[in-house]
């Protein structure tokens, strides 16, 4: 597998690393992730409801680490408490080493099992993956999390819902699920991730008590406060959205706009996942609609483009790629960077990247199109079966994905 930029891969690569340690040593780092090792210790010391109160976390952070300049609320529902509550037993600095352990294993296992080679290197040396770093954010857990899902679905379709189940610690991330798999037929994988989100939600309970899911759910508004209201955040999510609160819209336009791209990003994915469509094209369309689906994601949720991205190239030759194709890909892998900047730098820029991601979209449709022999399937339980005239009919019945390599 090789992208599509030929020499210019060791510039890209370059680029990501040394922008991304720009921001780093320019700004406050760890921030987030300050933010997540705080929380845990609250949790230690049987304070763990305290963490949804703004006031009290902010307190409780610059009392733990005092240099703290930026100081965010804490928002997640109780599965993601519950996976980051045992980082309250070790220091910040120990903490921090073995959450980016795991989470770069994670990435770099799927892509390596994915892709192999280059593509991990892309994956990794992404900016998004370096930023998600730099702040010690969860980006690259939950893209691997998806990835793994998508990897094990036609094989493993109980283990493929286990994953998305374990995606509740993000819930809006994974809003598009429930409408591939049915699409699909996938009805044992959507079973096993309710189940599996439900038992996660409970197993958080159980540690945390049962006052942490109420907590949870009265401090939601004011998260909705925070990025409906707050230009800082707007330059920081990659939605359309904050884009169109940046253009002056009301709250109500804004969302009224991205309910309309949300849309488009559900009958995308709906119409390739009806269809025998190649699988790295219906994945890579998968990851990148589900950041364009929600109105809540951040710089970090860009790890999702990023495997899109590599997953879209992996089936097809280099050399079949045109020119603005390439040019639009470049802009994708970069894009994550440019909203990085923002820490350093105050650019006049509108929040672009929503446009970048609706063209990449556009783009794996139009290679859909391009592709021959698209054959409607019937679906049974999680297999799919090719109709009796697919040409493409295997011997076991399972769903035969259909290859790009010269498209």
């Amino acid at each position: 597998m090789h992208f599509p930029f030929g020499k210019f891969r060791w510039p890209l690569w370059l680029i990501s690393i040394l922008g991304v340690f720009w921001v780093s040593v320019s700004y406050q780092r760890l921030f987030d992730f300050t933010v997540f090792w705080t929380a845990s210790r609250m949790a230690e010391s049987g304070q763990a409801l305290q963490a949804y109160d703004p006031d009290f976390l902010q307190r409780a952070v610059r009392q733990l680490r005092p240099q703290s300049q930026w100081v965010f609320g804490w928002y997640y529902p109780p599965t993601f408490y519950l996976m980051v509550y045992p980082l309250g037993r070790l220091s910040l600095g120990l903490s921090y080493l073995f959450f980016c352990l795991v989470s770069l294993l994670g990435l770099g296992g799927i892509l390596y099992r994915l892709l192999k080679g280059e593509g991990v290197l892309w994956g990794l040396l992404s900016p998004a993956t370096l930023l998600n770093f730099f702040t010690g954010q969860n980006g690259l857990i939950t893209a691997s999390l998806a990835a793994a899902a998508l990897w094990n679905l036609e094989k493993r379709p109980v283990l493929s819902g286990v994953f998305i189940g374990l995606l509740s610690i993000k819930p809006q991330m994974g809003i598009l699920f429930p409408i591939a798999l049915i699409a699909g037929g996938y009805w044992r994988t959507l079973w096993v991730a309710g189940i599996s989100a439900l038992l996660f939600m409970g197993g958080a309970v159980a540690v945390l008590g049962i006052d942490i899911f109420h907590a949870w759910l009265q401090v939601i508004p004011l998260s909705r406060v925070t990025f409906e209201d707050r230009y800082l955040t707007w330059i920081l999510m990659p939605t359309l959205f904050s884009l169109e609160r940046q253009l002056g819209l009301s709250v109500t336009q804004a969302y009224a706009g991205q309910a309309v791209v949300a849309l488009l990003a559900m009958w995308a994915v709906w119409t390739t996942w009806r269809r025998n469509t190649p699988a790295h094209l219906r994945y890579a369309l998968f990851m990148v609609a589900s950041i364009l689906a929600t109105p809540y994601a951040y710089y970090y949720d860009l790890t999702w483009v990023a495997v899109s991205l590599v997953w879209l190239v992996s089936g097809i030759k280099p050399e079949a790629w045109q020119s603005w194709e390439k040019a639009l890909l470049g802009l994708v892998w970069v894009s994550p960077l440019l909203i990085g900047l923002h820490f350093v730098i105050p650019l006049p820029l509108f929040q672009i990247a929503p446009l970048i991601f609706m063209g990449m979209l556009l783009l794996i449709l139009r290679r859909i199109r391009r592709a021959k022999n698209l054959i409607p399937f019937t679906c049974q339980g999680s297999l799919v079966t090719p109709l009796p005239n697919d040409p493409q009919e295997s011997n076991t019945g399972q769903r035969t994905d259909l290859q790009m390599k010269d498209l």
